[in-house]
């Protein structure tokens, strides 16, 4: 087992990636919602470390369901790709171990993108630099890799999220491509859809991708503001919604994910939220976040005093509640919807009311 780390993601006509600096401004935020909350904030697990108990950047996450283990993959920095790993951890904050390291060899990790786990309880990992999907078992040891760059079939061009439906293919957002391809387990390719573009069933750097219990699938239309519903063939099913800031609007939305009661939570990065919306694609609620201090980061502050004083000269608690660019959004096996925040290297954790 090893180390990882992360950065964000933005685009422009350049580029597409982690940026170069920081965003510095941290916005107080408030809700105009009068409505009660369909959510009950739980908890935050995580903290910033270079290595260990904590994450570093992270970019995606996915729970296994059947051992209830999470694993979360690290990105880093470009100048400190030692730092780069996945961290194994539960939503309960027990922290297992991690593996891999950031380089170009095998079982190393460069641009995490998308985590998946099959039926075996093997992870899967998305890289959108070495153009691959490379397996581990559950416990972190390499098993293998596949994926070639290019436009043909078969082929990826920055592959994004990933997901496997119920017969174990797995599916992989080919964001540069602008479509979504299903692959079985091993590679062998089965089927594609997508193109670019703004009409149904096109995309503009799709990113994440749920498949739910029906084996529909689910995809984050990231320059096109709007999450799409396909069949398990890939006919087109619906769309919403659309540029803006607005309730049931998007500022390029990042995952998808779907509860078992067919509601759909959108992560909407560039707006700093997380929207939730019922089966038909109609707004429910929106969340600006309500995050804590994590039983991990207590315990750090706890051990050098100091920093709690420095917790409060750079920001406050209160300012460090919202989210900040939510890069993923994931459902455990009881439930809860977990938010992924790579500049506050945390997960925020919600219970859904009954």
């Amino acid at each position: 087992m090893s180390t990882a780390s992360t950065k964000q993601m933005v685009f422009n006509d350049n580029y597409w990636g982690p940026p170069r600096e920081r965003q510095p401004e941290l916005k107080l935020k408030t809700s105009k919602q009068t409505k009660a909350s369909p959510l009950t904030y739980s908890h935050t697990i995580g903290r910033g470390e270079q290595t260990g108990q904590g994450f570093r950047y992270p970019v995606a996450m996915v729970v296994n369901p059947r051992t209830g283990l999470m694993y979360v993959a690290n990105r880093s920095y470009e100048y400190r790709i030692e730092l780069k790993r996945i961290s194994i951890c539960t939503v309960d904050e027990h922290f297992v171990g991690q593996f891999s390291t950031g380089g170009f060899g095998d079982g190393q990790i460069f641009w995490p993108r998308g985590l998946a786990v099959d039926k075996e309880d093997n992870v899967y990992l998305s890289d959108e630099w070495l153009q691959r999907i490379s397996i581990w078992s559950g416990d972190g040891d390499y098993i293998g890799k596949w994926g070639t760059g290019g436009s043909g079939d078969g082929e990826i061009n920055r592959p994004a999220g990933i997901a496997f439906d119920s017969q174990d293919n797995l599916f992989v957002v080919d964001g540069s491509n602008h479509r979504i391809q299903k692959f079985t387990k091993d590679g062998r390719f089965l089927a594609k859809w997508g193109s670019f573009g703004g009409g149904d069933g096109q995309f503009n750097f799709p990113w994440g991708i749920e498949i739910d219990s029906q084996d529909n699938v689910y995809v984050a239309d990231w320059r096109n503001d709007r999450i799409q519903k396909f069949s398990p063939e890939g006919n087109f099913l619906m769309k919403f919604g659309g540029h803006g800031s607005g309730d049931g609007q998007f500022n390029r939305p990042s995952d998808v994910a779907v509860d078992k009661d067919g509601d759909i939570y959108v992560a909407d990065w560039d707006n700093d939220r997380l929207q939730m919306f019922d089966s038909g694609g109609n707004h429910i609620y929106t969340f600006l976040g309500e995050g804590t201090l994590s039983k991990w980061g207590i315990a750090k502050l706890d051990s050098n005093n100091y920093m709690w004083n420095e917790l409060q000269d750079a920001w406050g608690l209160e300012r460090v509640k919202y989210f900040e660019h939510p890069i993923a959004v994931d459902i455990d096996p009881e439930g809860r919807i977990l938010v992924l925040e790579p500049y506050r290297t945390r997960i925020q954790v919600y219970t859904k009311n009954r």
